[in-house]
Formats: C-alpha cells, structure tokens, sequence
C-alpha cells in the first residue's frame, strides 16, 4: 500500500463517518453538556453538606465525560466493519451476542483506570476541582467559608477509598446474584469514586511535599544566603529578555514529544473503548471457597487489576499493535490531523470575534458561552461538541484503517518462467 493511500484513506474515512453520523454525535455531545452542568451543581450541594459525598458526585462529572466517548464510539460502531470482524473472529463462531447495555458498562469499567490517569496526568482533574470550588464559593454565604475538601486528611482519604470499595463488594456479590443493570452502573461508579479521590489526594499530596522540600532545604537555608549576590549579579551580566531567548535544542525536542504524546495517547484510549473484546476468552471462575469477608475483600482486589489480566489489559495490548501497526505516514498523518482540529478552532474563535464585533462585558459572556459549546472555550481548545465530533471520527477512522491495512493479504506471488 502506498503511502498516498496511508495519508488519504483514513482522512477520507473520517469525512465518511462525519457525514454519516453527524446528528448523533452532536446530540450525545448536547447530552453530556447538560449531564456534567447537572452533576456539577449536584457535587456542589451535597459538598456544601458533606465532602466526601460532593467529591463522589464530582468523580460522576468526570465519568460522565468518558461514557459520552464510549457513547460516541458505540454510534460509529456500525460504520467500522473491519474492527467488527475481528471481534467476531476473537468471540467465536457460538458466542452469544451482548446486549448494548451490557456492552457499554463493560467497556466503560474497562476504560475508567486509564481514563482517569490520562485526565489526572493533563491537568484536567486539577481544572475540574478548581471549578468546583469556585461554584461552592460562589453559593456560600457572605463572609463564610466552607470546607469541602476536609477528606484530604489522611484518614479521611483512607476511610473515603475504602467506602467506596466496600460499596462496589457490595454490589459486585448482588450483581452475581440478579444480574441488574443497576448493579453493574454501580460498580463503575464506585470505582469511578475511589479513583477519582485517589488520584486528587496523591496531586495534592505531591504538590505539598514538593513545597515542602523547596522549603526545608538544606541549601536554601545555608546557602542561599552566600550565594544570592552572585547569582545576581551573573543574571544583571548576561540579561537577554525571554522573547530574545533561543530555546536549546533538547527542549525543543521534548516540546514537540509531548506535543505529539497527546494524540497517541487519545489514540490508545480509542483502542481501549473500541478493542476491549479482543482478548481470548478467560477461565472459567473458580468455586467459591469458605472464606472469611476480609480474604474476598483483598481478593476481589487484586482479582480486580490481577486475576482478570487477560480481560483487562490483554485487549490493550491487541488494539496498540494494531494501531501502531498502521505505519509512520498514518500515524504522522493523525497526529497533524488531530492538532489540525484544535488549530481550526482557534480560528473559528477569531473569525466569531470579528464578526461579532465590540460589546460590553455581559453581551460578550452570552456570545461566548454558546460559542463554547461548539467550539470550546478560546483557553482551552479540546472541549466543544463539534471539535469532539470530529476527534471522536478521526480516532475511529484511524483505528478501523489500521485493522484493515493488517488484515489486507498480501498480493500474488509472481509467477516463475519456469
């Protein structure tokens, strides 16, 4: 296969999907918007009651975003048949067709850890917290303050996790039992909960000892002191404005990694949602044993990230070399792409603030809040529901090439004189 061919059929195959799954797209997106505005108000009064309870209802905020992708995925499902194949072919001929329902909780509890580790990793939680708070202070009163991260305490982030667990052992055993889909929403909820303040409190705790250490230094304390004319006066001898400042070579390098880094990593989460039933079939489950509550409970821990290796991580694994399989110029071509989209949003924010033209400030928030429900806000470039639209097709597109290109044969064997 060409290389022109690399570069334009998975381009192509976004415009396909766009065209054909437009509507839907943009109204999961409408619908996520809502749910999160929701959820958000809801974390704040029950915050403003009781921390642990505003930050459970705040991790639903983030998990309402990672089910609008698996949603936005499950609509562009039909429309990837060499993706389709492969699961078939890793099912088996007799396996029983899951039900949507049951498809969406799987892949939304398969796809939470990593999920929850990208959005902590990019910054995202942080931004989510600092809205929260905001609103809480916001609708205190006058004059008073308010504590709704009082589980920060080390014992509170304890007792918190293990609430949460103790929640999904509760509902993974009545789950085994009547096989509710309420159960299983629940299970991905309270794993959703302990991740999401897990993650909160070792950022929080990260940044305090961070301070701490900066602080306490031994050699800010003995020699700070000593050496602070120096350093001035080797900055005053050889000042050049940051704006005049060439950035070394490694920095650049590293700039442009993590510049690339976010696409790939969108790319691999793709292949979580959409690869998660690529695994071979696992054992079946053990007997039950007479075990005491305090052994199920730390075996349904590590059954959770250990026992079910296959089922969890194996699929990962089988999406990532397929994707990566797809070759340099599609992978370059999708990495171009998908920063190609925030890029055209930045100018779609230009455009409208040309047209719009000079308002007060008031006016402005009102043209500005639905702008950024399309485009996202001019800050922050990777929300808005037709930016997402896009991202979501261009992933898939991307996914299904790749799992086609691998499954292509190769051609004839040329045929000898002899």
């Amino acid at each position: 296969m060409t290389t022109t061919q690399d570069i334009v059929r998975p381009l192509a195959l976004t415009a396909r999907l766009l065209g054909a799954c437009w509507p839907h797209l943009l109204l999961i997106g409408c619908l996520g918007i809502i749910a999160r505005d929701l959820l958000l108000d809801a974390a704040v009064t029950v915050g403003l009651q009781n921390p642990l309870g505003g930050m459970i209802v705040l991790s639903l905020v983030v998990l309402a975003k990672l089910m609008v992708l698996v949603l936005m995925f499950a609509v562009l499902r039909p429309h990837l048949p060499a993706l389709a194949a492969l699961r078939r072919e890793a099912a088996g001929e007799g396996a029983a067709e899951e039900k949507p329902r049951d498809r969406f909780l799987m892949v939304t509890a398969a796809a939470i850890l990593p999920f929850f580790a990208y959005y902590a990793a990019w910054g995202f939680l942080g931004d989510t917290v600092r809205e929260y708070s905001r609103a809480a202070l916001a609708r205190a009163p006058l004059g008073e303050s308010v504590n709704i991260f009082e589980l920060l305490q080390s014992r509170g982030v304890i007792l918190s996790i293990a609430l949460c667990w103790a929640v999904r052992f509760l509902a993974k055993r009545m789950n085994e039992r009547s096989r509710q889909p309420y159960w299983r929403l629940l299970i991905v909820a309270a794993d959703a909960s302990w991740i999401f303040i897990g993650l909160y409190a070792l950022d929080v705790w990260k940044d305090d000892l961070i301070r701490w250490i900066g602080a306490g230094s031994v050699l800010q304390e003995l020699s700070l002191d000593v050496l602070l004319p120096t350093l001035a006066a080797y900055a005053a001898e050889g000042f050049v404005p940051v704006e005049f400042q060439p950035k070394p070579l490694s920095e650049q390098a590293q700039s442009l990694f993590f510049y690339a880094l976010l696409p790939m990593v969108w790319l691999v989460m793709a292949a979580i949602i959409n690869g998660y039933e690529l695994s071979a079939k696992g054992r079946a489950a053990p007997p039950p044993s007479p075990r005491s509550s305090w052994r199920r409970w730390s075996s349904d821990f590590a059954a959770h990230f250990l026992g079910g290796y296959r089922q969890r991580y194996a699929p990962v694994w089988t999406c990532l070399k397929l994707t990566l399989g797809a070759g340099l110029a599609t992978l370059v071509t999708f990495i171009v792409a998908y920063r190609f989209i925030g890029w055209a949003g930045a100018w779609m924010w230009y455009g409208a603030t040309r047209q719009i033209g000079a308002h007060d400030l008031g006016t402005w928030q009102m043209f500005a809040d639905w702008i950024s429900v399309f485009i996202g806000s001019p800050s922050d470039l990777d929300g808005g529901i037709l930016l997402d639209a896009m991202r979501v097709a261009l992933l898939a597109a991307v996914l299904e090439y790749a799992v086609a290109s691998g499954r292509e044969p190769a051609g004839p064997a040329p045929v000898s004189a002899g």
